[in-house]
C-alpha cells in the first residue's frame, strides 16, 4: 500500500535519517518508536506528502486515503464543536460531485478508460457509504461523548476550549473522517485514562491500517502488532507489540554479541597462525591459505545503538512521621464549577499514591490545596511531623524562571554546590557543554521537565507531589524515572495518565469521581478490577447520606421549637435570645474573615510564592481559620433556621 525505498531527509546540516526502507501493508498496526528528535513526526509527514524526501522514493497505491493526526490542532476558526465535526458533510458533497463526474465520463470513455473509471468509481462510492449521512449526526454525538465531551460542549466555539481539548476535537475529526491508513502522532496526549481505554478499543477494531507514534507503553502493547524503531538515522521493524520488541531486540543483541565475540576469537587465532608461519619454509603455504580465508570472511558488525540514559537518583531524605497527610471534609469550587466536597483521606509514609480521574475533576487543584497555593472552601488538609514537600508542576513555568540559564536555575536552588557539582548534576540529565548556559525558555517540554526534576532533587523533599512528571518524555526517559521513583525513600502523591508508569509504581490509587474520593489499596490493574463496584457503592452511600442530612435538619428545627416551649419562655423572648446569638456569631465571622484576608495577602508576596514550605505553613493557617469560619457559619445557619420558627412581634 505504501512503500519507502532508500529515503533520506535532512534539515540543513542535520541528517535526520538515511536509507530508510519500509513497507506498510494491509492490516498493519505499526508503532513508530524512538527517542525525542529521532525523526518520527518527520517520517509521518513524508508519508502524507507534507514533506518531500531529499533522496529515495515514496509510493502509494492509487486512490489510497491517508489521514494524519498531528500534534498541532487543525481546526477551522469561528466554528462550534458540532459545526467542526459536521464539516465532514462538505467532504461528502465533494465525493458526490466526483461520483457524478465519473458516471458522466463513462458515457464517452474508451474500453480501457472505462475500466479505470469503474475502479475509481468503486473507491468513491465506498467512501460515500463510509460517511452515511443518515447516521453521521448520531456518530458525531457518540464519538464526542466517548472522548469526554458533554452535550453542553457541542455548541461552544472550538476557540473556547483549552489546547488539550482542541487536540481531542482534532482526534475526533480524524477518527470520524477515517481513511485507509491512519497516521496518529501521540493520539493519547491530553486524554484521560477512560478515553485512552476507549481509543484502544476503537483502534483495535478499525478496518484500515494504523501507524502511530506514542510514548505510552501500555497503549503500544494493546494496539500494535509491529514496532518500527528509528535509531541513529536507521529504521528496524520488529514483529509483535512493544514488550515483544524489547525482548526480541535484547535477544538479538545478545546473539549478535556472542557471534561477534566467537568470530573475533577465531580471527585472532587465525591471524596469529599467519603471522607466525608466513616466513616458514615448511608452513608458509598453509599460512597463505589461511590469510586468503581471513580475507573472505564476512565480518560481523555490532549494531550501533544509542545507550545514553539519564542517571536520576534522589538522595536519601530526612524521614517523616508515619502520618504524612490527613484530608478532612475538604471541599472546593470555582464559581459555579463544583469540584468536590467532603474529601477524606490519609497518606502514610512510603506510600506511592496515584491520583486519577477525568480531566477537570480537580486533581491538580487538590495538589495545590495541599501546597497551600489554593485554599479550600471548607475542611482541613494537615501534614504530619517532619514532612518536607517537593512539587513537580505540569506547567513548568510555575517552578522555573524562563530567563535563567539551566546552570543558574540549579545554582540558585542550591548555592552551596560548586560549579563542578552543578555541571555534574546537569550531565546526569544529559545536558553537557555549552547547553548548560541555554535559557530555560528555549528548551523543549521534555527538557524543561528534566530541569524541574533536577531542581526538585536539590530541595531534598521526603514527600513528592508530582503532576504529570512523564509528560513530553520518551520511553527510555520514562523508564529511568520509573526506577528513580521506585527507589525514592519517601512518599509520593502523583497525577499521571501513563498507565504503565502507574502500574509499575502505585501502591494505592485515589480516584476523584463525581466530586467524591474513592480509594483503592492496590495497583492500576486492581483499580480496573474494582472500579465499577466501588463507584456504585460510593454514589449509593452519598445519596443515603444526603437523605439522612435532610431528615436531621427537619428534626432539629422541630426540637428547637419544642425546647423553647419547655423552658417556659414566650416565643418573643426565645426570638430575642436567638437574635443575640446571631449578632455575636456575625461579629465573629467578620473577625475571622479579616484574619484570613491578612494571611492570604502574605501568600501572594513574591518571596513567599517561591518558598513552598513557607507557603504551605501559611496555607495550613488559612485552612484552620477557614475550618473555624465554617463551624461559625454552621452555627449561624442553625440559629437562623430556628429564628424562622418564631413570630416577629
Amino acid at each position: 500500500m505504501i512503500s519507502l525505498t532508500n529515503v533520506a531527509k535532512s534539515f540543513g546540516s542535520d541528517t535526520i535519517f538515511e536509507d530508510i526502507n519500509l513497507q506498510i501493508r494491509d492490516h498493519s498496526r505499526m508503532g513508530l518508536v524512538g527517542r525525542n528528535g529521532a525523526g518520527k513526526s518527520t517520517l509521518l509527514k513524508l508519508i502524507t506528502g507534507q514533506l518531500q524526501p531529499d533522496e529515495g522514493v515514496i509510493s502509494r497505491s492509487p486512490g489510497l486515503r491517508v489521514n494524519y493526526l498531528s500534534q498541532e490542532p487543525q481546526l477551522q476558526p469561528g466554528l462550534t464543536l458540532r459545526e467542526e465535526l459536521q464539516s465532514v458533510y462538505a467532504v461528502m458533497d465533494q465525493l458526490h460531485e466526483e461520483e457524478a463526474m465519473l458516471i458522466k465520463h463513462l458515457e464517452t470513455a474508451s474500453d480501457k478508460e472505462q475500466m479505470d473509471c469503474l475502479d475509481q468509481l468503486a473507491i468513491v462510492q465506498e467512501r460515500i457509504l463510509l460517511y452515511d449521512p443518515a447516521t453521521l449526526d448520531a456518530r458525531i454525538s457518540r464519538l464526542l461523548q466517548d472522548l469526554g465531551f458533554t452535550l453542553a460542549d457541542f455548541d461552544r466555539k472550538t476557540s473556547d476550549f483549552s489546547g488539550g481539548w482542541r487536540m481531542r476535537i482534532n482526534l475526533a475529526k480524524v477518527l470520524l473522517e477515517g481513511a485507509d491508513v491512519l497516521l496518529l502522532d501521540e493520539p493519547t496526549n491530553h486524554l484521560d485514562l477512560e478515553s485512552c481505554e476507549w481509543l484502544e478499543g476503537f483502534l483495535k477494531s478499525y478496518p484500515g491500517d494504523i501507524i502511530l507514534v506514542s510514548h505510552d507503553r501500555r497503549f503500544l502493547d494493546e494496539v500494535t502488532t509491529q514496532i518500527a524503531e528509528l535509531e541513529l538515522g536507521k529504521i528496524t521493524v520488529w514483529t509483535g507489540n512493544y514488550s515483544a520488541y524489547l525482548q526480541q531486540k535484547a535477544e538479538h543483541m545478545e546473539r549478535t554479541l556472542s557471534a561477534y565475540e566467537r568470530q573475533q576469537k577465531d580471527i585472532a587465532k587465525q591471524s596469529a597462525f599467519v603471522d607466525r608461519f608466513r616466513a616458514s619454509a615448511n608452513r608458509s603455504t598453509q599460512a597463505k591459505s589461511r590469510e586468503k580465508q581471513l580475507a573472505k570472511i564476512e565480518r560481523i558488525e555490532l549494531t550501533e545503538t544509542d545507550n545514553t540514559r539519564m542517571k536520576v537518583r534522589f538522595p536519601a531524605p530526612q524521614v517523616s512521621g508515619r502520618e504524612v497527610l490527613n484530608l478532612r471534609n475538604v471541599a472546593k469550587s470555582f464559581g459555579n464549577k463544583h469540584l468536590f466536597s467532603d474529601l477524606e483521606g490519609d497518606v502514610e509514609r512510603n506510600q506511592r499514591i496515584f491520583l486519577l480521574g477525568a480531566n477537570g475533576c480537580g486533581k491538580t487543584t487538590l495538589l495545590r490545596l495541599i501546597l497551600g497555593i489554593e485554599k479550600p472552601d471548607r475542611g482541613q488538609l494537615q501534614t504530619g511531623h517532619n514532612v518536607k514537600l517537593g512539587y513537580f508542576s505540569q506547567n513548568q513555568l510555575e517552578t522555573l524562571d524562563p530567563k535563567l540559564s539551566l546552570f543558574d536555575t540549579l545554582h540558585e536552588a542550591s548555592p552551596k554546590l560548586t560549579h563542578t557539582e552543578v555541571r555534574g548534576l546537569l550531565a546526569r540529565f544529559l545536558f553537557n557543554g555549552d547547553e548548560v548556559f541555554k535559557p530555560v525558555e528555549v528548551l523543549s517540554g521534555g527538557e524543561k521537565s528534566k530541569v524541574a526534576l533536577a531542581k526538585l532533587m536539590l530541595s531534598g523533599p521526603n514527600t513528592l507531589l508530582l503532576d504529570e512528571p512523564t509528560n513530553h518524555m520518551d520511553i527510555p526517559a520514562k523508564e529511568v524515572l520509573t526506577d528513580a521513583f521506585r527507589d525514592f525513600e519517601g512518599t509520593i502523591l502523583c497525577i499521571s495518565h501513563d498507565r504503565y508508569f502507574i502500574q509499575e509504581l502505585a501502591t494505592h490509587i485515589w480516584e476523584v469521581y463525581e466530586g467524591h474520593l474513592i480509594q483503592y489499596a492496590g495497583d492500576y490493574d486492581y483499580y480496573l478490577y474494582k472500579r465499577k463496584e466501588l463507584r456504585a457503592k460510593t454514589l449509593e452511600a452519598a445519596a443515603a447520606q444526603k437523605q439522612r442530612g435532610k431528615a436531621s435538619a427537619e428534626q432539629s428545627a422541630a426540637e428547637a421549637k419544642a425546647n423553647a416551649a419547655s423552658n417556659g419562655k414566650t416565643p418573643l423572648q426565645a426570638r430575642k435570645e436567638i437574635e443575640k446569638q446571631i449578632t455575636r456569631l456575625e461579629k465573629q465571622i467578620i473577625r475571622t474573615e479579616e484574619e484570613i484576608a491578612q494571611l492570604e495577602a502574605q501568600m501572594v508576596e513574591p518571596t513567599v510564592q517561591q518558598d513552598y514550605q513557607k507557603l504551605h505553613e501559611l496555607g495550613q493557617s488559612v485552612e484552620q481559620k477557614r475550618a473555624d469560619l465554617a463551624k461559625t457559619n454552621a452555627e449561624w445557619e442553625t440559629f437562623s433556621d430556628q429564628l424562622a420558627a418564631y413570630p416577629t412581634g
